[in-house]
């Protein structure tokens, strides 16, 4: 696998589609998408890489979460897609790579999108929208994702914010 590194014990359900993608149409790209050790995932994992995605380790996730780094089109800067171009032919745009950390735990039916982080030891709730960064020790919930509590090193426990 040229484009996708597994750590070890790696571990996932049903429906899995790890998708590097070096060329689609007549565009080329250098995808890398990197998952460290003892990763976990339930059914219908989907990620979908034309950039960069990383994947710390002892992460788990549930079912039906997509990972992407990028979208069918590109919607910013010079030279942006037209609403007249089927959406499969247009070339495929990032505008940044998903990076997520260690001991991270993503909830069922959760999308995170391109150009965001999520911090070690955090938690991201079922059914969420990661569209922008999480810090680390956070639970985030809700589309888009929010921080709703931190962990206290102090007290030993997740506070809300």
């Amino acid at each position: 696998m040229e484009h996708i590194t597994l750590g070890n014990n790696f571990r996932v359900g049903e429906g899995l589609w790890l998708h590097a993608i070096p060329q689609y149409l007549t565009f080329t790209y250098q995808p890398l998408i990197e998952i460290g050790e003892n990763f976990s995932a339930s059914d219908y994992l989907h990620i979908a890489c034309c950039n960069k995605i990383s994947i710390g380790r002892n992460v788990l996730m549930g079912s039906k979460i997509h990972i992407t780094d990028h979208s069918h089109g590109v919607y910013t800067g010079e030279h942006q897609s037209s609403p007249h171009e089927a959406p499969f032919e247009r070339k495929l745009g990032s505008s940044g790579p998903v990076a997520i950390g260690d001991n991270v735990w993503i909830g069922d039916n959760v999308v995170v999108l391109p150009n965001t982080s999520i911090g070690s030891g955090s938690i991201i709730g079922a059914n969420s929208v990661v569209a922008k960064d999480i810090p680390g020790n956070a639970i985030a919930v809700g589309s888009p994702a929010r921080v709703v509590k931190m962990w206290n090193e102090k007290e030993c426990k997740w506070l809300s914010v």
